[in-house]
Formats: C-alpha cells, sequence, structure tokens
C-alpha cells in the first residue's frame, strides 16, 4: 500500500543527533512516517506550560524533553507537536537523500515534501547519473514536478550528486578507497544491480534508450513466453553505436528486437569512526535468472568484508513467495532465489577464510613467535552480539541452475550443483553472525496469514537446509536495527 513503501533512515550512533547526521536511503514515504513513529515515541517527561515560552532563538522548552525509546531514541524535541518535530528533522538532520533508483515507491516521499518546508540550505539527491538522469527528464522538469533543482535554471531548493559505480578511485585510501562521504559519520560505495527488463519488446537506434535501461540483444531467441529462462545458456551481446556499424551501411535501418535491463543500486554504507558496514539493496532480481546479472560482483565486494567482521547486516528484498513464477517476478526476488543469492556470498566467504588461513600459515612459517586469531564461527547460531553502529530505521530452494566463479570477474555455468549435505561440510556456517534484513515485500489485499511471515517462514526453512548460519528480520513500519 501507497502508505508502507521502501524509506530508510541510517545514521552512525556514534555521531548523535547532529545536524545533518541522518541519511535518508529511498524515500517512498517520508515525513508522514516520520511523524507516525514520532507519535509512538515516549518522552523524558511531558510537556509543561511554562515549556512553551518563547526563549530565543526559537521555541524551545526550559527543560530538555527527550524522547527515551524507539528509533529517535536520545533526540531532543524542539517542539511539542509529533508534526513540527517531524518538519525539523527533515529540515535540519536530514541532508541527502540516496535513492537507489528512480521508481515512485522509492522517491515520491521526499519528492513530495521538497516543497513543502522552508530550509537555509540545499537537500542533496545521491544517485548513480541514469537515476539522476530520470529525475530531471520526468520528475523535476516543470511539468510532473517544478524544477526545484539548480540546474536547468530552477529553483535551487536540491541539488544532484552523481555517484560513481564502483566507488571513485580518487576517494579513500586503504580499506575505505571508493568511498565518498555523503553526511556527518557516513560514507559509501555504489555498484550497480539489475531490476528486471521491460515485458515488451522495444525497437532501439544506436543508444536511444531510456538512461536507466540498457540495451542487450541475444544471438539466438529466446522464447517470448518465458524471455527469462535460463539467460545464461544464451550468450548477451551490448549495443554498440561505432560509427563503423561493424561492416553493415550506416544508412541501413538497423532496428532491431531488442531486450532492456533497468539498473538499481547496492549500496555499501560505513561508519567513519568505527568502519562496521551495512549493505542496502534497491529493486534486484536473482542472477540466475537476469539478462544482465551482476550480484555475483556485489557479493565478491562483501565477502572480504564478512570474513573481517565489518559487514554485519544486508538489507535486502524478497517480494513475494515461493508460488510466485519465475516470469512473474518483474525484477524482484522470491526465497528461493534469495537463499541461492545467499549461496553465493557464503561461496565467496569461504574462499576469502581459506585464502586467509593460507595466508596466515605462510606467516607462521615465516615468524614462529606471531600470534594468529582466526576467525571460526561459534557454536551457537543466530546470536550475534549487536553492533552500535550504523543504524537502520525502515520507514515503511529449487537447485540452483547456475553460479559464479569466486574470484567474483564473471558468471559461469558448471552443471549438477552438489547436494545441500555436501555444502554443510564445505560451509560450516559461513554466514554465522550476519543479520539479514527482508524488506519490500510486497502484501496481498487478502485474507490468511500475512506475506511476510510466509516469507520469512520459507527462508528459514531454505536456510535450514542450505547451513549458511545467517540471521533473517523481517522489516516493519518504525522498526530501528543496529549492526
Amino acid at each position: 500500500m501507497e502508505d508502507n513503501v521502501t524509506a530508510f533512515l541510517v545514521r552512525a550512533t556514534s555521531t548523535g543527533w547532529k545536524k545533518g547526521s541522518i541519511l535518508a536511503v529511498d524515500a517512498g514515504v517520508h515525513l508522514a512516517a516520520i511523524r507516525r513513529m514520532l507519535e509512538t515515541h515516549k518522552q523524558s517527561r511531558p510537556w509543561e506550560p511554562e515549556d512553551l515560552v518563547a526563549l530565543p532563538p526559537r521555541n524551545s522548552p526550559r527543560k530538555p524533553v527527550t524522547l527515551v525509546d524507539g528509533p529517535f531514541e536520545g533526540l531532543e524535541l524542539p517542539n511539542r507537536s509529533a508534526k513540527a518535530n517531524a518538519g525539523y528533522i527533515h529540515r535540519e538532520l536530514i541532508e541527502c537523500l540516496l535513492l537507489t533508483h528512480p521508481h515512485l515507491d522509492h522517491s515520491s516521499g521526499f519528492i513530495i515534501n521538497t516543497a513543502g518546508l522552508p530550509s537555509t540550505r540545499q537537500k542533496r539527491i545521491a544517485g548513480l547519473p541514469s537515476t539522476i538522469d530520470a529525475l530531471k527528464t520526468h520528475i523535476f522538469n516543470n511539468v510532473i514536478w517544478p524544477n526545484l533543482s539548480d540546474e536547468n535554471n530552477g529553483a535551487g531548493l536540491i541539488t544532484y550528486m552523481r555517484l560513481v559505480e564502483g566507488g571513485s578511485p580518487a576517494f579513500g585510501e586503504g580499506d575505505s578507497r571508493g568511498y565518498v562521504e555523503v553526511c556527518d559519520g557516513l560514507s559509501i560505495k555504489t555498484l550497480t544491480v539489475t531490476h528486471g527488463h521491460c515485458i515488451e519488446k522495444h525497437a532501439y537506434r544506436s543508444s536511444a534508450a531510456s538512461p536507466n535501461v540498457q540495451s542487450w540483444s541475444p544471438k539466438i531467441s529466446i522464447s517470448e513466453r518465458s524471455p527469462r529462462l535460463l539467460p545464461s545458456a544464451y550468450p548477451m551481446q551490448r549495443n554498440s553505436s561505432t560509427a563503423s556499424g561493424l561492416g553493415e551501411d550506416s544508412r541501413t535501418d538497423t532496428s532491431h528486437d531488442r531486450c532492456c535491463v533497468y539498473d538499481s543500486s547496492a549500496y555499501f554504507i560505513r561508519d567513519i569512526s568505527t568502519g562496521k558496514e551495512v549493505l542496502i539493496f534497491g529493486d534486484v532480481e536473482p542472477d540466475s535468472v537476469s539478462l544482465q546479472p551482476r550480484n555475483y560482483l556485489v557479493w565478491a565486494e562483501a565477502a572480504p568484508k564478512i570474513v573481517s567482521g565489518s559487514l554485519g547486516g544486508v538489507l535486502i528484498e524478497c517480494s513475494y513467495d515461493n508460488s510466485r513464477a519465475d516470469d512473474l517476478l518483474f525484477g524482484h526476488l522470491k526465497p528461493q532465489h534469495l537463499i541461492d543469492e545467499l549461496t553465493t556470498l557464503a561461496e565467496k566467504v569461504v574462499n576469502c577464510r581459506k585464502g586467509a588461513g593460507a595466508s596466515s600459515k605462510r606467516k607462521r612459517s615465516s615468524n614462529g613467535t606471531l600470534s594468529v586469531t582466526r576467525n571460526l564461527p561459534k557454536a551457537a547460531r543466530h546470536h550475534s552480539p549487536p553492533v552500535e553502529s550504523p543504524s537502520v530505521s525502515p520507514l515503511s530452494t529449487r537447485s540452483r541452475r547456475d553460479h559464479y566463479d569466486p574470484s567474483g570477474t564473471s558468471p559461469v555455468r558448471d552443471g549438477p550443483i552438489e547436494s545441500k549435505v555436501s555444502r554443510r561440510r564445505d560451509f560450516t556456517l559461513p554466514l554465522q553472525g550476519v543479520k539479514i534484513v527482508i524488506i519490500h515485500v510486497k502484501g496481498e489485499l487478502k485474507d490468511g496469514p500475512g506475506d511476510g511471515e510466509v516469507i520469512l517462514e520459507q527462508l528459514r526453512e531454505l536456510e535450514e537446509q542450505a547451513a549458511l548460519g545467517c540471521e533473517f528480520v523481517l522489516a516493519s513500519s518504525g522498526q530501528s536495527v543496529y549492526f
């Protein structure tokens, strides 16, 4: 429903409630959801008549009134009403909106609120260049919404921040290389993932595709009834608009039926002071059915972070339960596909640990006095101690056909996959201590058990078989999660 779509508030708890310390990640809902959360908080004390006396520079209580529970615990309230305090949070604490992709269920709340509140500084909208181009062309264009940006002679209330795919090498050094600071205490690195493809076929000329889609043409035909069936069996060739035309007459009409894939994002968000990270996906489809599989690159980036202990949580969608047919997923995940993706991550974690173990043995042989502590999995499952930063607040199996080589360079097809029993022996709960937060559940308006509960039950059953060791948490509106 429209009041329960994707939106998160992320902060590094080490920074406190400073100005500009909250990062909004997607904003399908925004102020209304913040107001609802504030209405459920407990205060350190009730408001009193003398609290309403005007004190410069603004109306504020004589004694601080702070929130003592919930996502905004510890926040000192400058106003009496929840709606006024929601405005304060948006105006003073939220400096940047990080968009995974421009679909309305991820952006409309922030867009509508851009014109509603006075402010003394610009708001930043950060995202891939394709996301920014879509907002400029289709939203802030003086047709759908006023041009409130500082580009194309706009009003200047917002400014765009175009992020570099894979992180800019000009920023950071060491393990923070490629991370760019987006608000007080938080830096991010961006990777592109695939959010399905267009249902209908399109005739494309050169590179005239929409800025958020990339068109690909298979070398052999794929069934119209099920265009995603075993895509890895069909080599994909990216369209080129080179002048030579590869020997073709440049005057010839070279329009073809082509499939276009839609770009979304995955963000590694780092607490600058502690190095702790959380990984947040936008809408994403499984590599096993994608026309352009890219998730394995994200898992390759995530695996060493899990081994080092810096990455403690992943927020990823699981929109439907396993009864949903693959050709009706529309660029989303269901439990069997999510377990397949997490198995790919687990394989990479295992390989990283093997590499670290080999390195440790070499060091011990060269220096007998060196003590090495290995990161062995704990005996207990699903009981990892919470880490206090960063925090995230939501405002709102079949056998695998393909898997990917551990180096993270390219997808490969290698025939039958070993049974889950043999995986148990090899893996030894490789994702122990990792919290997987399930987001973007598409609920159906019907009686019966909630869609989220069904999905969660299926995930836990499949995880038990795969022996991954991760903990699943179902996100809910107003929930606060610490990593």
